[in-house]
């Protein structure tokens, strides 16, 4: 006699959320055949998750932390050293809610890495790492967006605006590349320290994949073959581009996607003639990939019947509406200060950019952060040669969101160190230079009331029979069309047509005729 027409609203909700600060270290001998240590000059960690496995309540994280360290020893043959090694953690969190099987995404960051020398032999690591998991899915919001009857019945609907999730799922991106080097640098003998990093990184939808472009930094420092005066470094930005499967998805959708370095991977290689002179790149990006898509959908307001009773069943759903996307670049600024004036020239830097806090106000969002800048220079001592300086350079960065009073809102907001310029002022301070490039998306989580079922009955007999048969209404303040035919079992173009009216629109005062079961008899 009547159905309800549904549609299933497909909507991204984190189902749990954890975090936890760990702390991993370490004590780790010297290789044998590596020179002793005497300082250490500069050195990097990867954090990577090889498991984030789910049970009841809970989530077990299991990783390494892979540590790169270049140093300097007293032993003139060989003035430098490098030691590479792993540290594996592994840590359980609570997480209310949280199923066996239930796919898992762990953020992570290293917040601290530092390096000490235990003896000539022996060194100890310890860092800190920030561990955020959580887990989405995605469900159904089933609303009525149509009715299919023959009864003599009145409906209305109203416009629902949400972000619909199209995407939600974890990738990789391979970066292959070879590098090889200029004519005018030596030969490699082996690389003492490298570093991959991504640049600037576009992250654009497209028909059924995720197209990703950008460029990715190359840092050697090698000791070279047959060669006097020391090692040698050789750096370049070189492009990214490739593709990641993603069914569904179409160039409309707007993707947020979180990139972080899995791990790399490289080897020196001989060129046509047979001499060491290309650098075999394989690297792996971790990509958290999501893609929303703005839809507008007509959903059912109310309905009411003529002839019959008609009473709708609602329940409160939730949607995310997008309530602000920006993308722009925070500059940074600032001195560095070195200890002592013993720098002659920078060699290598690399700058990571992490988000330390979010504050609203008055419809402006203030993001504030810092970016660890580490350096590695060259130095007028004899004994070293090389010396290492890190620093945090703050930025902020603000932007418009609108009266978000009372709102449900969350964000979404991705950092990526592109542009960094390090300067020589004198032997005992630089000066950096450079922009964060920024990306943020907004959502509120709106409550709606939703139709989600109908039951029809016989009218009221009591009901109807103290209707007056025909009655002059006057309009008051509030009222609509759509109240009084409600009220008075009437549709509304009936109420129009016996009054004369060719708009919706009333205002109080307003005489109106209305008549029983006038609607039967148009």
């Amino acid at each position: 006699m009547l159905e309800l027409v549904k549609k299933n609203i497909h909507m991204d909700c984190i189902k749990a959320k954890a975090g936890n600060q760990i702390t991993v270290e370490d004590d780790v001998n010297i290789p044998d055949l590596r020179p002793d240590i005497d300082k250490v000059l500069f050195h990097s960690g990867v954090i990577k998750i090889e498991e984030a496995k789910a049970g009841n309540g809970q989530v077990t994280v299991r990783g390494t932390l892979a540590v790169c360290i270049l140093y300097a020893s007293d032993e003139q043959d060989e003035p430098l050293g490098k030691v590479e090694t792993g540290i594996p953690f592994e840590e359980q969190f609570h997480m209310e809610g949280v199923e066996a099987g239930d796919p898992v995404h762990v953020r992570h960051t290293l917040e601290d890495l530092s390096v000490g020398i235990i003896n000539s032999r022996k060194i100890s690591i310890k860092a800190l790492l920030t561990l955020e998991l959580s887990v989405r899915e995605i469900f159904d919001e089933s609303a009525a967006v149509d009715v299919e009857t023959e009864l003599m019945a009145e409906y209305r609907k109203k416009p629902l605006q949400i972000m619909e999730t199209a995407v939600c799922k974890k990738d990789i991106f391979r970066f292959r590349h070879e590098e090889t080097l200029p004519s005018h640098l030596p030969n490699v003998f082996e690389v003492l320290y490298g570093s991959v990093l991504p640049g600037s990184v576009e992250c654009t939808a497209a028909e059924d994949k995720l197209v990703v472009r950008g460029t990715v930094k190359l840092f050697f420092l090698y000791a070279p073959d047959g060669e006097e005066g020391g090692a040698r470094f050789y750096e370049a930005s070189v492009p990214m581009q490739g593709e990641v499967p993603c069914s569904g998805m179409h160039d409309m959708m707007i993707p947020c996607v979180g990139i972080s370095l899995g791990s790399v991977e490289y080897e020196v290689k001989p060129d046509f003639d047979g001499e060491d002179r290309v650098f075999a790149i394989e690297g792996v990006f971790d990509l958290d990939i999501k893609a929303y898509e703005e839809k507008t959908y007509e959903i059912l307001a109310d309905m009411y019947g003529i002839t019959k009773e008609i009473e709708t069943q609602c329940k409160e759903g939730s949607f995310m509406n997008l309530l602000k996307r920006d993308t722009g670049k925070a500059r940074i600024k600032d001195r560095i200060e070195l200890e002592e004036a013993n720098l002659m020239a920078l060699i290598h830097h690399e700058e990571t950019a992490m988000v330390e806090d979010v504050e609203l106000d008055n419809g402006e969002m203030t993001i504030m952060g810092n970016v660890h800048v580490k350096c590695l220079y060259t130095t007028n001592e004899d004994d070293a040669g090389y010396g290492c300086v890190e620093k945090d350079v703050p930025f902020t960065y603000t932007l418009d969101v609108g009266n978000v009073e009372g709102k449900d809102i969350s964000w979404d907001i991705s950092l990526l160190a592109e542009q960094t310029e390090l300067t020589v002022l004198d032997g005992s301070q630089m000066e950096c230079n450079g922009s964060i490039g920024i990306t943020v998306l907004v959502f509120e989580q709106k409550k709606e009331p939703i139709i989600t079922g109908a039951e029809v009955t016989e009218l009221n007999g009591e009901k109807m029979k103290n209707l007056p048969g025909i009655v002059i209404y006057v309009v008051k303040d509030g009222d609509s069309l759509w109240q009084i035919g409600k009220e008075y079992y009437m549709s509304v173009d009936a109420i129009k047509a016996m009054n004369g009216l060719t708009k919706d629109e009333i205002q109080p005062g307003d005489r109106l005729l209305l008549m029983k079961n006038a609607t039967e008899q148009m």
